[in-house]
């Protein structure tokens, strides 16, 4: 008989997309770890598995569930892992009957209908941050009592989808420190890493939630902008560093929306001498010449920055609210500060044309971020572009786990989304294949010794040569 534990809730972190590749990096899925530590002071007996670590198929995923025989299995859903979520939960629903199955995450909680409409196999979906609302939905159905009183929950009552109360955000100062415990073993196994430094584990601190922004690209359901006290960040780190790890990636979507508060949290880390290097993401219009001088102190070598695009007229649709200007100054004040500017650029925005992303291309080559990413609009669901491009009939595809192709925007100058591909990496070679940039990864690798950054530039390069239409 297939009985089910009724507190212990298996957590899944699928596999990425490019699990077959050398990945950038491979962080700990510290959302799964937040939602165990909030289910472990309930009384739950919380299971991390982290598939996408272990590159786990679908089948070993089967194994561990039946293993566990969980009263509840729960997984993040993104937009590009549709196709492996709907496998898994296909993989859960003929190994557990019984057991009940929950999405959350940012695909989810932008159209939590459609996903219940989707996904015929899950039980519920949670929308927003569930610290408060996933145990409230575990006891519930541990005692088989009504949900309509749940923040944020989508359930089935026949063939109705039916809806709680509304979502509401957790106090920030009440989530309990991720439990990271529970995936000591990926640790152990220096699982966790980025291909910018040499040495394993690294690990990720969150110390905020929230953007206060609203880019045309990005689906955003937490505007209000909400930090921990950088006393209590600090604290963290040191529990951190005590275990041995001296390469920390602070994740927030944007840790220095408030100058002063990160300012202070670099001071405090410069006092503490931590010994810890950092990456850290940025805004362009807030990175000034005080805070590039206190975060090289604390040890930041490398800033992420969202530049977008190289014309001016495209961050406008965008609504991004930052300059070509500001773009450059974030390149010249890393570079001052001896720090690596990574820069992330977006072709195919509504209104695009081949003299913008020209502009973008020109931007790169005279500025010299240290790393470039450039990469296809995905009109994600909920997104100012998405609305656009549907309202236009510009759309092309849906998002939907059967699709063969993520969707993408039509432009009055494109024919297939192949072209567009073909051109991003072509402006790819075209940046890479100089003797700059050349030079400066040849340098890092044999400067740091770091072999798998040497594998990871050769897997790009057969990428950016594979193109099928001519220049």
């Amino acid at each position: 008989m297939n009985t089910t534990d009724n507190k212990t809730i298996l957590l899944i972190n699928p596999r990425a997309t490019y699990v077959d590749e050398i990945a950038q990096k491979c962080y700990p899925p510290m959302s799964l770890l937040y939602l165990a530590s909030a289910l472990r002071e309930q009384g739950f007996n919380p299971v991390v598995l982290d598939a996408n670590a272990f590159c786990m198929t679908d089948e070993k995923i089967a194994v561990q569930v039946q293993s566990h025989k969980p009263l509840i299995v729960g997984l993040s859903l993104y937009s590009e892992i549709l196709h492996q979520v709907r496998d898994i939960t296909r993989f859960v629903r003929e190994t557990c009957p019984t057991t009940r199955i929950v999405l959350g995450g940012p695909h989810a909680t932008a159209i939590p209908r459609e996903t219940m409409e989707q996904f015929s196999e899950i039980d519920y979906v949670l929308s927003g941050e569930a610290e408060e609302s996933f145990p409230m939905l575990c006891r519930a159905i541990k005692n088989r009592n009504i949900l309509t009183q749940i923040p944020g929950v989508f359930y089935r009552d026949g063939d109705k989808i039916l809806e709680g109360l509304p979502a509401k955000l957790p106090s920030i100062d009440k989530i309990p420190a991720p439990a990271r415990d529970l995936v000591a073993r990926a640790y152990e196994e220096k699982r966790y890493y980025t291909i910018m430094v040499r040495q394993r584990p690294v690990d990720t601190l969150f110390t905020s939630r929230g953007c206060p922004f609203r880019c045309g690209f990005c689906y955003n359901f937490r505007f209000k902008y909400r930090g921990r006290s950088p006393e209590d960040v600090v604290d963290e780190l040191v529990r951190i560093r005590d275990r041995g790890i001296r390469d920390v990636e602070i994740c927030d979507d944007t840790f220095t929306a408030i100058r002063p508060r990160a300012i202070k949290i670099f001071d405090l880390i410069i006092k503490e001498k931590l010994d810890i290097s950092f990456r850290i993401k940025s805004r362009v219009d807030v990175f000034t010449d005080e805070l590039a001088e206190k975060a090289s102190k604390a040890g930041v070598y490398l800033v992420a920055f969202g530049m977008e695009s190289g014309s001016q007229r495209i961050l406008d649709a965008m609504n991004k609210k930052t300059t070509v200007a500001q773009n450059a100054r974030a390149c010249e004040l890393t570079r001052k500060y001896r720090m690596l500017c990574h820069s992330s650029w977006v072709i195919g925005y509504p209104g695009e044309t081949q003299e913008t992303i020209t502009e973008t291309f020109e931007f790169i080559r005279k500025n010299h971020p240290a790393t470039v990413n450039i990469a296809v609009l995905r009109p994600y669901p909920k997104t100012l572009a998405y609305e656009i491009a549907y309202e236009s009939g510009d759309l092309i595809g849906e998002w939907y786990p059967d699709s063969k192709e993520m969707p993408w925007v039509r432009l009055p100058w494109i024919r297939k989304k192949m072209e567009l591909d073909d051109l991003c990496r072509k402006l790819m070679r075209r940046i890479y294949f100089t003797p700059y940039y050349m030079s400066s990864f040849a340098s890092r690798i044999v400067r740091n010794a770091n072999w798998i950054l040497a594998k990871y530039a050769i897997q790009e390069t057969r990428k950016v040569i594979n193109t099928k239409h001519t220049d």
